[in-house]
This record gives C-alpha cells, sequence and structure tokens, in this order.
C-alpha cells in the first residue's frame, strides 16, 4: 500500500505569517475587493487562519479562488487543498488534481509534491505511482521537506522502482535536518532495524525521541516500546507507560496493544487485568493486527475475568473508540517545522519488509511507506 508524507497547504499555513487584523484588515479587504492579487491571497489565509476573528473556510476558498484565478499559485495549491478536504467547498479530488496541475505548471514545489501525492494515491487522477514519484522527487530536489520523506521511504521500499537503502537512508537524513517529526521517526526505524545504515538502537531512540518530543504518535508509541524493553535506553515501564498514553490520546491503535501489555506486567506498578483487557479490545475495534502470540498469552486471563469485569471493559473500549477515533486519512495533521502545516496522510502505516527485529509478543513497529524510482541522489 502506498502511504505519503502528506498534502500541504501553502503558506497561508505559516505560523509566522503577520496578517492584519481590525482597521489593517479592513484596508486589506478594500484593496482584495479592487482586485489587488497579493490582499486576495491574504485575506484569503486571514479567514483561513481566523484572524478576522473567527475561522471561514468559506470565504477563506471565495478569496483563495479570485486570487488563483489571477494565476497565484500558493492560492491554487491551498484552493486544490480545500476541495480535497471539502473545506469551505464541496469535496472533489477532481478539481483538487486540477488547480495542483495549474499551480505545479508555474514551477511550484508545493504543488508539485501534492500532484505527486494525488498520482500516487489516484485522487482525481488516473493512479500513477511512477509519475507520482517522479514529482515527488522534484519537489524533494526543490526541497520540499515531506518529499524528501516520500523519496527516502520509497527508495527504501522499492516498490516503484529498485531498492536503494543507502540512498533511501541519505534522503532521510536530508529531511531530518529540517527537524522534521516523520523523517525523525523513519530514521528511527531505519536505525532499529539495520535499514540502510549498521543496526544502532541508540540512535534509534534518539530519533524516536526527537519526533516523540513533536507530539509525533507513532514516534511516542515506538520510544514506548524501546523504554518497555530496555532497548537502546535504560529499561522504565513507568516511561514507556507514559509515551503509549500519549500516543494513544492521538488515536494510535498500535499504542493501545502496548497498553494493554502495561497493564497486565505492571508498568503502574499496578497490574490491572480489566484494563488491560479493554486495551486489548480498543485494539481490536481499531482494526491494528493482533499478533497470535499476544492473543495466546492473553486469552487465559481473559477467561479468569468475571462477565461483570469483561462488560465494564467492553463498554470502556467502545467508548475510548468513539472518543479517539483513527485519524482519516484526510483530516488535518499538525507537524511541526514544515515549510506549511500538512494535512491529508495519517495513513494508516504498514511494517517494513524486513521487519524480524521488531516483532515482539506485543506489536510489530508501524511504517510509513510511500514507492520509488531509481534516480537522483541526496546531496
Amino acid at each position: 500500500m502506498l502511504i505519503l508524507a502528506g498534502i500541504f497547504c501553502a503558506p497561508f499555513c505559516f505560523p509566522e505569517t503577520k496578517l492584519p487584523g481590525g482597521e489593517d484588515f479592513n484596508k486589506l479587504l478594500y484593496k482584495a475587493q479592487n482586485g489587488s492579487l497579493n490582499a486576495q491571497a491574504l485575506v484569503a489565509r486571514a479567514y483561513a487562519l481566523g484572524r478576522t476573528g473567527n475561522i471561514d473556510y468559506q470565504e477563506a476558498a471565495r478569496w483563495f479562488r479570485k486570487a488563483a484565478d489571477q494565476g497565484d499559485p500558493d492560492s491554487q495549491t491551498n484552493l486544490g487543498v480545500f476541495y480535497l478536504l471539502g473545506r469551505g467547498v464541496a469535496h472533489d479530488d477532481v478539481q483538487a488534481a486540477r488547480w495542483f496541475q495549474r499551480a505545479a505548471s508555474s514551477g511550484y514545489p508545493l504543488a508539485w509534491h501534492n500532484l505527486g501525492v494525488a498520482y500516487s494515491n489516484g485522487w482525481g487522477v488516473a493512479r500513477d505511482p511512477e509519475h507520482g514519484f517522479e514529482l515527488l522527487l522534484r519537489a524533494a530536489n526543490a526541497g520540499v521537506e515531506a518529499s524528501e520523506v516520500d523519496v527516502a521511504i520509497a527508495y527504501m521500499n522499492g516498490d516503484v522502482v529498485p531498492r536503494n537503502e543507502q540512498l533511501g537512508f541519505k534522503w532521510l537524513k536530508r529531511a531530518a535536518r529540517h527537524d522534521l517529526a516523520s523523517a525523525h521517526f523513519i530514521l528511527g526505524i531505519a536505525y532499529e532495524s539495520g535499514q540502510g545504515t549498521a543496526p544502532d538502537l541508540k540512535k534509534a531512540a534518539d530519533h524516536y525521541r526527537k519526533a516523540a518530543d513533536q507530539d509525533f504518535a507513532p514516534a511516542q508509541n515506538n520510544l514506548g516500546r524501546l523504554y518497555l524493553q530496555g532497548a537502546g535506553v535504560v529499561q522504565d515501564r513507568a516511561a514507556a507507560m507514559k509515551l503509549f498514553s500519549a500516543a494513544a490520546s492521538q488515536g494510535n491503535g498500535q499504542s493501545y496493544l502496548n497498553l494493554s501489555l502495561c497493564y497486565l506486567v505492571g508498568c503502574g506498578k499496578v497490574i490491572d487485568a480489566t484494563a488491560a483487557y479493554g486495551w486489548f479490545l480498543s485494539a481490536q475495534l481499531s482494526g491494528v493486527p493482533i499478533p497470535e502470540t499476544f492473543q495466546q498469552r492473553f486469552s487465559p486471563i481473559v477467561a479468569q475475568l468475571s462477565d461483570e469485569q469483561r462488560k465494564n471493559a467492553q463498554l470502556t473500549s467502545q467508548e475510548w473508540i468513539a472518543q479517539h477515533p483513527a485519524v482519516d486519512p484526510r483530516s488535518p495533521t499538525a507537524i511541526h517545522n514544515l515549510h506549511a502545516t500538512m494535512v491529508a496522510t495519517n495513513r494508516e502505516a504498514s511494517p517494513l519488509k524486513n521487519d524480524e527485529v521488531r516483532k515482539t509478543l506485543w506489536q510489530q513497529t508501524p511504517y510509513i511507506p510511500p514507492r520509488s524510482i531509481n534516480r537522483d541522489s541526496a546531496r
């Protein structure tokens, strides 16, 4: 399954963007109404960010369209994202891809990235992973960090192009220089599995920690697992449970299994079979693959619970899943220290192909795979 780092909003998502408010906004709006391209783009960003008092995606989309019609690639890219998400306009993948194409034809790197994601997943265009990768590679060479990650994973997986783990690792290192959470996360996996580099559990833990510190749930889960095992770090079950809980609060299904194990072994200094069963059921409801060895270990413990305990665990798990649904592939995903906020791809992760080192009683470390073509080298 092809999984890419995400769709980019163009610069209206910049946290440092300064937009006028109050009287200044009224002056800006007057200029926009009189056809100023720059003012129209700024007005759109102001509505999208709530700088006018409230977020108004319909008004943002309307002004992005006005600027996009005048040829502004930032606004064309943002309008495409709005169509992809159904934000302020009706959801329409075809329109999204068309706006990405218009911006990409202007040589806009973020649009290359978004169009690459669209082709790789078949969103609004015929699915063409090879062409998608070419666009991602072009964006990566232009410095789009998320594209650098996608290209890295593509080389490591070798599904679209010949596998080249060493080149993939170089692209990951390049992306990590921007302190990109997803890059640190996948570097952690590479160091843990020895993919493209020598295995190094300490470095794996360091990179997981850098991503976890940015609230990146998969990294929180993986770092927690290392603390639980005492692999690359001093064993600390309490720290493991804290990290699993942080990941679980973001709907990370793998962490549910790990929390289940924690309650079985007493990470919080208390063994609670009912709570363990509740997390086990939460993992089932979330669709996380449950290793057979885990089920075998867990089944006799569940058999010892009373009917009331099992019922309580079931109710608790159902309530948790209702309040913490798995992240939708197209919902906004805030990832710090990017050129823009990434939206639309916290996709279901699949494991690395050579994942034997990470097979444990309770889980397999997740991955985030896009695909590849053997071309450029990371500088």
